[in-house]
Order: structure tokens, then C-alpha cells, then sequence
């Protein structure tokens, strides 16, 4: 067991040198600060990340048309759904038949002022003139906004169908097209603004 004495020793010898002590105490440093350097990190991305997530997002509530009186009332009221105030909200409505024929016809622009609280309804409205019959339709609906917070502009599409009026008569409710109904529809928006040499894409879906 000589060897083993001797590599006992030889330890005990590398423990007393100064020069071992500055080596690990150089590795240890270093560890702990890219130790540091991590726990940074991490949290610089979960800040992000909760910045993200909280980030303003809108849905729409009952959208339609109220026909109860004349003139018929277009009304769609939005709602931020998400973790922090929206501002400079601008907002367009095209409406174009579901056979495609034609050109949109624009419906009208919107904006708001004031900044958007999480959970408050925004209503829109607007007074139209409908004709007896007129064909099925879509809805689309594109809005700007600003998260002020951190500064960084966000929109949206909304794709919405309605039945169109019938004999003077109209179902009230604008309901949501389904996944190939807005493709066909931002396909048929991006061809129609193509040939007409658009140039304001924030029209285009």
C-alpha cells in the first residue's frame, strides 16, 4: 500500500500549495459568474415573456346589424382582451358579395382616441341604407393599434359573414367565416388591390 501513502502525500502536498488555492479559487469565480450570467438571462427572457403575453389583443361581441329602426345600424363592439392598455386604435369595414363579384365596397373608418383599458367593450357603429334584396355578404374588418407600454404596433383581421337582405328582412347577426372562407377572401382582397395598383396595405388582409 506504499503507492497508496504516496498518492495520499502527493494530495496533501497540492492542497498546501498556494498556487492550487489561486487556481481554484480562479475556477470558482468563473463558474459563478457564468452562473450568474444564466440566472440573468433567464430572467431577461421570463420578463419578455410576460411582456409578450400581456401584450393588447382584441376579440369582437355580437356583431351584426340592428334593424329594429330605420336607418339600419351597423354595430360591432370590440373588446381588449389582453393584459394592458391599447391606443391609436384605427379600424376599417369592407363588405364584398360571397360570389366574389364586383369590388368591396367600403363601409367605413374608425378610430379612437383615448387609450383602451383590458375588459372594457368599444363599441363601433354606423347608419346605413340597405335596398330590399341584396346578396349574401362578407365582413372584413382590419384594426391598428399601439401597445404604448413597450411601444410596438400589432393588427388585426376579423372575417365575418352575413346573410344579406331578403324581401326587406335581414338575420341580425354577423357570424365568423370559416378557414377557407378567409383564405378565399384574403387571396380574392390581395388579387382585387394587385389589379388596382393599391398601394395602402393596411386595407390588405
Amino acid at each position: 500500500m506504499k503507492w497508496f501513502d504516496g498518492v495520499i502525500l502527493w494530495f496533501v502536498a497540492v492542497l498546501r500549495n498556494e498556487k492550487t488555492w489561486s487556481v481554484v479559487s480562479v475556477i470558482a469565480g468563473a463558474v459563478a459568474a457564468v452562473a450568474a450570467l444564466v440566472a440573468v438571462r433567464q430572467t431577461s427572457e421570463s420578463h419578455r415573456e410576460q411582456l409578450r403575453s400581456a401584450r393588447p389583443y382584441f376579440t369582437v361581441k355580437d356583431p351584426g346589424i340592428k334593424a329594429d329602426s330605420l336607418p339600419y345600424r351597423i354595430q360591432i363592439t370590440m373588446v381588449n382582451m389582453g393584459g394592458r392598455v391599447a391606443s391609436d386604435l384605427f379600424g376599417n369595414i369592407d363588405m364584398m358579395d360571397q360570389d366574389f363579384k364586383g369590388r368591396p365596397a367600403s363601409i367605413g373608418e374608425f378610430s379612437v382616441a383615448n387609450e383602451i383599458p383590458p375588459n372594457i367593450p368599444t363599441p363601433y357603429y354606423i347608419s346605413v341604407s340597405l335596398p330590399v334584396n341584396m346578396p349574401p355578404q362578407y365582413i372584413v374588418m382590419h384594426i391598428r393599434y399601439k401597445d404604448p407600454i413597450v411601444d410596438t404596433d400589432f393588427s388585426q383581421d376579423f372575417f365575418m359573414r352575413w346573410e344579406g337582405v331578403r324581401d326587406g328582412k335581414t338575420p341580425p347577426d354577423f357570424v365568423h367565416a370559416s378557414l377557407g372562407e378567409k383564405n378565399k377572401i384574403a387571396a380574392w382582397l390581395r388579387e382585387r388591390a394587385w389589379e388596382d395598383g393599391a398601394g395602402d396595405s393596411s386595407r390588405q388582409p
